[in-house]
């Protein structure tokens, strides 16, 4: 979540006012302190009221939006507002007062996570996946024992939940402060050390066109990303819902499908990787392809416009459109980028490159005016922790059209909203 907020505000704000950082981050582990300390003797409860609070809030804010939302996306909606509703019931009504419903809450969340991250470094086998196994692991037995009530008495499960997160997210803070003094002047904040968990933007970042000059964030064209879901691009494609929506489909003849992504400025910038040779194949042969080693990197190519990708496939399913990005720093890295069309399909892949080329775009665009504050705001935005959600999937996992689809959606939304957009634009971001 950090990670995010710091990349939408960018990096001049913080270089300038580094100190702000560390100060925050002192409080944010005074106070999980706190939190773990006064939860020992089991009288605490602030902590679980706030959070289903504001599980409630958004609940009944997501139901608000129905009134402006098209007939399309009101079913979503309203999902998505019976979910935060019934988990703020579930942690606020009387009958959750023995603290069982926290207890079930935390420790499905910490076995998923765990489960989901274990699985993925063990399959995609990216750099530094013992590490990330590692932390799966520790997780899974976290949920053991928060639910088999032991050690720790389920009473005390939120309000400690929430102080580690305070106090790991506030040495965080400490440490990119030091590091942000030391940035140099016109360096993407992606050159942090934060950003390197796969190496994707490489030592250097990518070019920043404008150095500490404005950017300028409301460009005359669009930026428009399309998807070609994998459920979507395969014929008849069948398979369980999650895996086609996010992972791939199986066709009619039996060959998998990942789908396709790709990213477009008109005139000039297309942004779509594909494979010199094709690589949908049987399920038997699909499993050794999602290694992220070298020994997957294959020759790639790069599609010239959108009109020469539909005419050797079919119309993309899905597409988001930006109207606030960076022109100058998305033409800069692209034209570094394509430099090299060695594909991979989880560590190189068309869906890499969109997740990098929009994180590019977006980087600095709610910085312009009083950053600090937007930083904070970004903080308690429940769209910024999904898309956050979203990204570390695609970073410890693999980036997948479906990922990049959600990621690029939340994208939207979140900057549509803090820039003030107008209605019409803030409607648009749940047209699509």
């Amino acid at each position: 979540m950090i990670r995010l907020a710091m990349l939408l505000v960018g990096a001049p704000a913080f270089r300038r006012r580094w100190w702000v950082l560390p100060v925050i981050g002192t409080l944010w582990i005074a106070v999980g302190a706190f939190l773990i300390v006064d939860a020992t003797d089991g009288e605490l409860r602030f902590a679980t009221d706030v959070l289903g609070l504001v599980l409630a809030l958004e609940g009944a804010l997501s139901l608000l939006a129905l009134l402006l939302a098209p007939a399309e996306m009101r079913r979503a909606l309203v999902w998505r507002a019976g979910v935060l509703l019934a988990l703020g019931a579930l942690i606020l009504l009387p009958l959750a007062a023995d603290e069982v419903a926290d207890r079930v809450l935390f420790g499905t969340a910490f076995l998923v996570d765990g489960a989901l991250r274990v699985g993925a470094a063990w399959v995609v086998r990216f750099a530094g996946w013992r590490g990330a196994v590692a932390l799966g692991l520790l997780q899974l037995v976290a949920a053991l024992l928060v639910m088999g009530n032991w050690p720790i008495h389920h009473g005390y499960v939120v309000p400690m939940a929430l102080g580690f997160v305070l106090i790991s997210s506030g040495w965080a803070l400490c440490v990119l402060g030091t590091q942000l003094r030391n940035l140099a002047p016109g360096a993407s904040i992606t050159t942090l050390p934060m950003f390197f968990a796969r190496g994707w933007y490489g030592a250097d970042g990518p070019p920043r066109p404008h150095a500490d000059a404005h950017p300028d964030f409301d460009p005359p064209q669009p930026m428009t990303l399309y998807v070609w879901t994998a459920q979507g691009s395969a014929n008849r494609g069948h398979g369980p819902p999650l895996v086609r929506r996010y992972i791939a489909a199986i066709d009619e003849q039996g060959v998998v499908s990942t789908g396709h992504s790709a990213l477009e400025v008109l005139p000039d910038v297309y942004i779509s990787h594909y494979p010199a040779v094709e690589i949908d194949h049987s399920p038997d042969d699909f499993a050794a392809l999602l290694r992220a080693g070298p020994e997957n990197d294959i020759p790639g190519r790069w599609i010239p416009d959108h009109a020469t990708g539909v005419r050797d496939w079919v119309e993309p399913d899905q597409k988001v459109v930006f109207h606030h990005y960076d022109g100058a720093a998305l033409r800069a890295f692209w034209n570094v980028y394509r430099q090299d069309s060695t594909y991979n399909l989880t560590s190189r892949s068309c869906s890499t490159a969109t997740s990098l080329a929009l994180e590019t775009a977006l980087e600095g665009v709610l910085g312009e005016r009083r950053p600090m504050l937007r930083f904070a705001e970004l903080l308690l935005d429940p769209d910024v922790w999904l898309a956050a959600a979203v990204r570390r999937r695609g970073a410890t996992m693999a980036w997948t059209p479906g990922l990049v689809l959600d990621y690029a959606r939340l994208l939207r939304a979140i900057v549509a909203r803090h820039r003030k957009s107008q209605p019409a634009e803030l409607k648009a971001t749940v047209s699509t």
